[in-house]
């Protein structure tokens, strides 16, 4: 199959993804002329909020950026994924994604790209025309990888192979990191005593501030060497970093929240804009080495609360730390023929594709799901061509063939990872429910997808099984009852909310009564709980925490999201009456702490 003629260009684009990064984090250092490289894009470009997709998960959103398409079309749908070599579980990979990329699409067209820390990208993809650095190239984790100087590599990491040896090096490890770089991001720390310095070298909180920063810059000096040293038309680079900052400091960001010491205040409150600056410094040498004939878009894929509606507890489900994620991220572009000092309006993070290949001249495929985004060119642009889909197009687009399997030695060391980052819940270590809980989570996700994109027939097909499987995983059943809300089926929502809030004063019940047994205000029980305690290893203590936190979480319902469940069904049997009642009810006694008493 061919595609129709499109006008040849020679324009190089650099594309910039900084994940979680929010217009409402950067005003304010723009203002402050803190930012100067994001300055010189939004005077020379177009700036805009981009709406995300839902469910708002790193792997899945950066797959639809790469390739238009909603996650039901591309097949990413999560962290983690059932690995057919071992039987278990492993980290996400590419291998899941089941339609072509921007960079398999160039690469056909005879394009070159560079392609680094897209997430997913591993195992890096065999592109006769392009170079790709995967997702797990800054990772110091496995065997050795607490010495700089044994920090192993895993294979196919790097492609094409006679790179390694040169990018193999450029890494930064966070054994790397002295004292004097972590002050920068850590200021507070100035004039402490001598037993504050010792605690906060000691916190686990200034470990992980180490790693995100060894972990951005090591994506950096991979870009920076590749930009310079390989050929490119298009190039991708993926800082994951400011999301990180986010989920670990955001809580600590000024002004300054009841729940946070005066302590952790002081030493952590700089830690989300030093992030922001050290990422606005690395944009600046981007920018610098990609030139000024180059069209540059930097993106986030979705934002991070940071004022009020920051939340004081985390859901706990599975990705519950996605809940703290806001639902626009940023957009920017300058380059020739971009309007200048304007800005942008509709775009979402579907559009990024299609945008791309009409940048190249090239046709958009009529199976992605977003559009190109014409207000962003200063005069009328090319008519947009189109093709039914670039998966019926032949060539030599460098995917993975249908059969390739990876090896399964670092799998367990990356999804310690992803348990400690709040991502996934520890794997059962019964194997076949390891698989069970990873599935029931991809095909949830799937559901949400499908509701995002409008389909609720396909959502409530996925989410009648699972409620039945799994009937107090009260998610599901919420998740359920928009779905029926949205069809018009008001009978079949009435039962379904009565069946939940049944459910969870159920479980509320059976909680309480087991903390009351605990008797856990009991002094001779605490001291004999202590006695425990001290004879757990790290690992037996976590999962005890987690456990207790989990009884006493179940023992509180959230009653506001209860009774708006019942607002919704009132109004879905248009007693309009009767749910506004019940809004202003929990407008008084909660009103602050919701954003979203509303129905439509």
């Amino acid at each position: 199959m061919s595609h129709p003629p499109c006008a040849v260009t020679s324009r190089k684009v650099l594309l910039i993804g900084w994940d979680a990064a929010d217009w409402k984090v950067i005003h304010p250092l723009l203002d402050a002329g803190k930012m100067p490289h994001l300055a010189r894009i939004l005077e020379k470009g177009v700036m805009g909020n981009i709406a995300t997709l839902r469910p708002a998960l790193s792997p899945t959103l950066w797959t639809s950026i790469a390739t238009g398409k909603r996650p039901y079309k591309h097949g990413i749908l999560g962290f983690s994924e059932p690995d057919p070599v071992t039987g278990g579980i492993r980290p996400i990979t590419n291998l899941s994604r089941k339609t072509k990329a921007i960079w398999n699409i160039l690469n056909q067209e005879g394009k070159n790209t560079i392609t680094v820390g897209w997430w997913p990208s591993n195992p890096a993809e065999p592109l006769s025309k392009g170079v790709m650095v995967s997702n797990d190239y800054q990772q110091a984790n496995g065997s050795n990888a607490r010495d700089p100087d044994q920090w192993p590599l895993k294979s196919e990491t790097i492609h094409p192979e006679r790179l390694v040896r040169h990018i193999k090096d450029l890494r930064f490890h966070p054994a790397e990191l002295n004292e004097d770089d972590l002050r920068t991001f850590l200021p507070g720390l100035d004039g402490m005593s001598r037993e504050d310095l010792d605690k906060a070298e000691k916190d686990p909180r200034i470990q992980s501030l180490a790693q995100f920063i060894a972990d951005c810059t090591s994506v950096h000096s991979a870009a920076t060497a590749l930009i310079q040293n390989e050929p490119w038309d298009l190039m991708c680079v993926y800082y994951d970093a400011i999301d990180h900052f986010g989920h670990a400091f955001m809580k600590y960001h000024p002004p300054q929240r009841p729940q946070v010491s005066d302590w952790d205040y002081r030493v952590f409150h700089h830690c989300v804009e030093m992030g922001y600056l050290y990422h606005d410094a690395m944009l600046g040498t981007l920018l610098d080495l990609a030139g000024e004939e180059t069209t540059v878009i930097l993106m986030s894929d979705h934002g991070f609360h940071p004022d009020d509606l920051r939340l004081s507890n985390i859901p706990r489900e599975p990705a519950g730390p996605a809940a703290e994620h806001r639902q626009f991220g940023i957009f920017a572009a300058m380059g020739p023929g971009i309007r200048q000092d304007e800005r942008v309006f509709g775009a979402s993070l579907i559009d990024i594709c299609p945008t791309l290949l009409h940048l190249f001249g090239l046709p958009v495929g009529e199976d992605m799901d977003g559009k190109v985004l014409l207000e962003i060119y200063e005069h009328p642009p090319a008519a947009i061509q189109r093709i039914p889909s670039w998966d019926a197009v032949p060539g030599d687009h460098g995917m993975h063939p249908p059969d390739k399997q990876i090896s399964a030695a670092d799998s367990k060391s990356a999804l310690e990872q992803f348990v400690a980052l709040g991502y996934i819940e520890e794997p059962d270590a019964d194997q076949s429910k390891a698989i069970e809980q990873t599935v029931r989570e991809l095909d949830y996700n799937l559901a949400q997808a499908w509701i995002d994109g409008g389909y609720y027939a396909e959502a409530v097909t996925i989410l009648e099984r699972l409620y039945q499987t799994w009937p107090m995983e009260h998610r599901f059943g919420f998740k359920l009852a928009t779905c029926y809300q949205s069809q018009g089926r008001t009978a079949k929502l009435r039962t379904l909310v009565s069946t939940v809030i049944e459910r969870r004063m159920q479980e509320a019940s059976e909680a309480i009564a087991t903390l009351q047994e605990l008797k856990l205000d009991d002094e001779e029980v605490q001291e004999a709980e202590k006695e425990r305690l001290e004879t757990m290893s790290d690992r037996e203590k976590e999962r005890f925490g987690h456990e207790r936190r989990e009884l006493q979480a179940k023992a509180r319902p959230n009653l506001l999201s209860l009774r708006y469940l019942e607002a919704y069904a009132d109004l879905a049997e248009k007693n309009c009456e009767a749910a506004l009642t019940k809004l202003e009810q929990l407008d008084s006694e909660f009103g602050a702490r919701r954003n979203a008493l509303i129905l439509r």
